[in-house]
């Protein structure tokens, strides 16, 4: 037998009865296997055969006794081994009652079916498996600075060797892959992990020429986060600390979009009204405290800043109205609109977001609405060229579309091939007269006059 508690004083020891192959678990992972506890004089007190369903949970995180905990991460797919515990890493001087008696040291017989890494990306594409456990109780959060180093292989190829540090959330602009940033979300300080990154988190299918990675590969990382600085919540900010971070991001989202990477200038910009929502909002990701404490702080809110607010709407309006123009890039006309209307809630007058309305309404086809939004730019900008240029071309769509649906219904109609039934002849009756001019304009016209299209 062999101690294989980490305090190495015999609390938990290990033969094995069958070996296994390959690596064995790191703490956070999932791990799947069949077990038989028994008390010393050989009772069975719980089996998971008998239910004939492994038992499943994830290792090294509390969920089970401490002699699992510590004893489970030593063994290899396929392994089968006996772990005894002593009591105090089992169920201690309470004993679970009334199967497992106060101060009972166990025998467990384990087999080791399967273990899987931690899912950093709640899909499996990113999956996390711990070599070296790190220090502390928090991970980093987007927008801290983190400092990392890594070296990454494809299949037996190893590819990159790097260290580098970045603003965790805008790994894109240092050439950091979202798998990794994902990985970094769920790592303390020292750790290191062998991270496995699936082609989507990737380099996708193009891949990177540069870096010899080929379209579709998944790769894997030998990741260690070596410190960070925690990001602040912005109920930690100060006014001044708010309107900085806002303008370092519309910073960003304009480097991210002139580059055309549309989604990642979007998400910039909508940091920055996260940020700078009212004071009465920002209470919402705070850590529950006494109510005088909150109090205090809500006594502080109140005080108004007229310079923070003016910066502060500004920044709000153009980021709304930026946001507009990422979802115009990327087709999506209705969240297009969306934001433009939070644009103009603030800034009623403000011709980018009146403009960009009037492109959402056209890219959804609303022709019509497109029309009346684009003549809301022109009652506060008539010299506005873009405007006018875009109501002709919508009052186009409407006429097309009216015409094609005349048409539509007269060969269908046409089709039918339908002939009124022979009246019966009778030479006594007097025949209706039809000749009025009224009745000349066939029925159910929808031809429009042009002068009731104008602006």
């Amino acid at each position: 037998m062999v101690d294989v508690s980490k305090a190495q004083d015999g609390g938990i020891l290990k033969k094995i009865l069958t070996e296994g192959a390959g690596d064995t678990p790191s703490s956070g992972n999932e791990v799947k296997v069949h077990y038989t506890g028994r008390l010393l004089d050989g009772t069975v007190f719980d089996s998971s055969k008998d239910r004939d369903e492994l038992f499943k949970f994830k290792v090294g995180t509390g969920q089970v006794i401490k002699g699992w905990d510590e004893g489970i991460v030593t063994m290899k797919r396929g392994e089968t081994a006996v772990l005894t515990c002593k009591p105090e890493y089992a169920y201690g001087a309470s004993g679970s009652p009334p199967k497992i008696p106060p101060n009972s040291t166990l025998e467990f017989e384990v087999e080791m079916h399967d273990f899987f890494g931690d899912d950093c990306s709640d899909d499996g594409g990113v999956s996390k498996n711990t070599t070296k456990e790190g220090s502390g109780l928090s991970n980093p959060r987007e927008g801290s600075t983190v400092s990392v180093s890594w070296s990454m292989k494809h299949l037996d190829r190893d590819l990159e060797t790097r260290s580098v540090k970045f603003i965790l959330g805008d790994g894109a602009g240092e050439g950091v892959v979202p798998g990794v940033e994902k990985a970094l979300l769920k790592m303390k300080k020292g750790e290191s992990a062998n991270v496995t990154v699936k082609s989507p988190y990737a380099y996708g299918d193009v891949g990177d020429a540069k870096l010899a990675v080929p379209g579709g590969a998944d790769l894997v990382y030998n990741l260690t986060l070596e410190d960070f600085e925690q990001a602040k919540y912005k109920y930690e900010m100060s006014n001044a600390e708010k309107i900085e971070f806002a303008e370092k991001a519309k910073e960003l989202g304009t480097e991210y979009f002139k580059a055309g990477k549309f989604d990642l200038a979007l998400k910039k910009y909508k940091v920055i009204t996260e940020y700078l929502e009212p004071e009465a909002e920002d209470f919402d990701d705070m850590p529950d405290s006494d109510d005088e404490d909150k109090d205090g702080e809500a006594e502080k809110s109140e005080e108004k800043d007229p310079e923070h607010e003016r910066k502060s709407q500004l920044l709000q309006v153009a980021s709304y109205s930026n946001q507009a123009l990422c979802l115009l890039k990327l087709q999506d006309g209705i969240n297009a609109f969306k934001a433009c209307e939070s644009a103009l809630k603030l800034d009623p007058k403000n011709i980018k977001a009146l403009f960009r309305r009037g492109q959402s309404a056209e890219m959804s086809q609303e022709w019509e609405d497109a029309i009346g939004h684009f003549k809301a730019v022109l009652e506060e900008d008539p010299k506005n060229t873009a405007a006018a240029s875009k109501i002709k071309f919508c009052r186009n769509k409407v006429m097309s579309f009216k015409q094609a649906q005349k048409k539509k219904y007269a060969n269908m109609f046409e089709r039918t091939n339908f002939k009124e039934p022979e009246p019966i002849k009778d030479e006594n009756k007097v025949k209706p007269d039809f000749s009025d001019d009224e009745e000349g304009e066939a029925i159910g016209s929808d031809e429009e006059k042009p002068q009731e299209m104008e602006v």
